[in-house]
C-alpha cells in the first residue's frame, strides 16, 4: 500500500485542504475505485472504508488482489470543516450552496473529438487511450474554486477505473443502492452480499451525480464509436447506501466491509485463499417461474431500451420477489454460498416521494423495509395544539426504503420514500 496526497486549491488565506488516496496492487490492468463520505456527514461509509483499508492491506500482502485498488476514505475534506453551532453540515457546500454530489462534469463529447483519429482495432489499446485521455483532461484543467478542485481530483482517480463504488447513507433507511441498467448484472453480487433491500436503476437520474459522471464518457464513446471500433465496456458505477446516518458501529462496518470483499471475490477482483471446487446450484422454481440471477444472465431481468430511463420495467416489475439461493461460484479459491438477492431491481423513476402538506409532529406508522400498498397510511402529522391529524397516504405503494430522521415537519417537507415497480416520475429523479 502507498498513499498519495492531492492538495486542493485554497479557498481562503491561511487554509489548505487535501485529499489522501491509498493505492494497492497498482500493476494490475483491472482497476477498482472506492470512496466514502462524499456527503461529509454520511459516516457509515467512512467506517467501512477504514475496515476495507485493513482488509486490502492483508490481501495485497497475500498476493490475492487481482485488480489495482484505489481507496479514498475521506472524499470530502471541505465538508469535514463545515459545522454550525455543533451541527455537521456535510451535504451542501456552504460557500456556494451546491450539493457535493451534483454537477460533476460530463466529458464524453469533449473526449470524442480528441480520440476520433486515435482509436484502433484493439479493445485493450482503446481502453488505455480513453484512460489516458481522461487523465490528461483533468491534469490540464485548472480549477477555479476549491470545490472544483475537489471534484476534478476525485473524477481523475475514479473515472479511469473498471468498477467505481461510492459509499453513502441516507437519513434513516434500509440498505439500498443506485446503479445503471448496463452495470446491474455486475453490481448484483454487491446487492446480494450487502443484503440490499432496494436496487434503483436509472440510465440518467439528473443533476450529474458522481457515479453517473464517472461512467458517462465510457458510454458516450461506446455509442459514438462502437460501430467502427471494438470499444471497452467501460466503467461500472454503484452508489451504496449503507442504511441511515446514525448506523455507525464497528460491528456493522466490519460486516459490510467483509460483504464488499466477498462480492469483489465473486467478481474476480480479489482471489480466494485456498483452492476448492464449487458447485453451481440451480435457482428454485417459485410460482412456476424459474428465477435467473442477474449475475448469470442479467439481460433476463434488465434490458436497455430506447426509453428515457433505459430500463425494461415490465421485466423487472413482473418478476417474482423471492429469489432464493443463487449459487456458489467457480474460482481459483474457495467461495461461500452466495446469499439470496432480497428484491429484484426497480426503476428509480418508480420511487414515490411523500411530502407533508402541513407542519407538525411526525408519527411514523410503518417501519423501514415494509411493503406498502396503495392507500396505506405511512405516517401522520400531528398538530398538538389543535389535535388535527394529517395522514400521509401512499398513492402507488412500494418498499418503504428511506425516511427523514427529523421528527418535526415543515410544510412541503419530504418525509417518506417508497420504491415502486412502475415508472411514475420523470426529469430529475434524485432527492435534491
Amino acid at each position: 500500500m502507498h498513499q498519495q496526497h492531492h492538495p486542493l486549491l485554497s479557498a481562503s488565506l491561511g487554509t489548505q485542504r487535501e485529499i489522501i488516496s491509498f493505492h494497492f496492487a497498482p500493476d494490475h490492468e483491472r482497476q477498482v475505485y472506492i470512496q466514502a463520505a462524499l456527503h461529509g456527514d454520511e459516516l457509515p461509509g467512512m467506517a467501512v472504508a477504514w475496515f476495507l483499508k485493513q482488509r486490502l492491506q492483508s490481501l495485497e500482502s497475500a498476493g490475492q488482489l487481482k485488480a489495482a485498488f484505489t481507496l479514498v476514505p475521506v472524499a470530502n475534506p471541505l465538508a469535514l470543516g463545515q459545522h454550525w453551532h455543533g451541527t455537521h453540515l456535510g451535504r451542501f457546500h456552504t460557500l456556494s450552496g451546491q450539493d457535493f454530489n451534483r454537477r460533476f462534469p460530463s466529458l464524453g463529447t469533449t473526449l470524442a473529438a480528441g480520440l476520433a483519429d486515435s482509436l484502433t482495432q484493439s479493445e485493450s489499446q482503446n481502453r488505455s487511450l480513453i484512460r489516458d485521455a481522461i487523465d490528461r483532461h483533468y491534469r490540464d484543467t485548472v480549477p477555479k474554486t476549491e470545490l472544483d478542485a475537489q471534484r476534478y481530483t476525485l473524477m481523475r482517480m475514479a473515472s479511469q477505473t473498471d468498477l467505481m463504488i461510492d459509499l453513502h447513507c441516507d437519513w434513516e433507511a434500509v440498505p439500498h443502492l443506485y446503479t445503471t441498467p448496463h452495470a446491474w448484472p455486475d453490481i448484483e453480487p454487491l446487492a446480494r452480499w450487502l443484503g440490499s433491500e432496494v436496487q434503483l436503476l436509472a440510465q440518467i437520474s439528473g443533476g450529474e451525480p458522481f457515479d453517473e459522471a464517472c461512467c458517462e464518457p465510457w458510454l458516450t464513446l461506446a455509442e459514438r464509436f462502437g460501430k467502427d471500433y471494438p470499444m471497452p465496456r467501460g466503467l461500472l458505477p454503484v452508489t451504496l447506501e449503507l442504511r441511515g446516518v446514525r448506523d455507525v458501529s464497528p460491528e456493522q462496518a466490519e460486516k459490510d466491509a467483509d460483504a464488499i470483499i466477498s462480492a469483489l471475490q465473486e467478481g474476480g477482483y480479489i482471489g480466494y485463499s485456498e483452492p476448492s471446487i464449487s458447485v453451481e446450484v440451480a435457482a428454485p422454481v417459485i410460482g412456476g417461474d424459474e428465477l435467473v440471477p442477474a449475475s448469470a444472465g442479467g439481460d433476463d431481468i434488465v434490458a436497455i431500451n430506447d426509453g428515457p430511463i433505459g430500463l425494461n420495467v415490465p421485466d423487472v416489475a413482473e418478476a417474482p420477489r423471492e429469489t432464493g439461493v443463487i449459487k456458489e461460484r467457480h474460482s481459483e479459491g474457495s467461495a461461500a454460498a452466495s446469499p439470496a438477492l432480497k428484491n429484484l431491481p426497480t426503476p428509480l423513476a418508480g420511487c414515490e416521494y411523500i411530502h407533508s402538506p402541513v407542519s407538525g409532529l411526525i408519527l411514523h406508522r410503518k417501519p423501514l423495509g415494509a411493503q406498502i400498498r396503495p392507500g396505506e397510511v405511512v405516517a401522520e402529522i400531528v398538530d398538538p395544539i389543535t389535535d388535527h391529524i394529517t395522514p400521509l397516504v401512499a398513492e402507488h405503494g412500494g418498499i418503504l426504503y428511506a425516511r427523514h430522521w427529523v421528527r418535526f415537519a415543515t410544510a412541503g417537507m419530504l418525509v417518506v420514500r417508497l420504491a415502486g415497480e412502475k415508472e411514475i416520475r420523470s426529469g430529475d429523479l434524485l432527492v435534491g
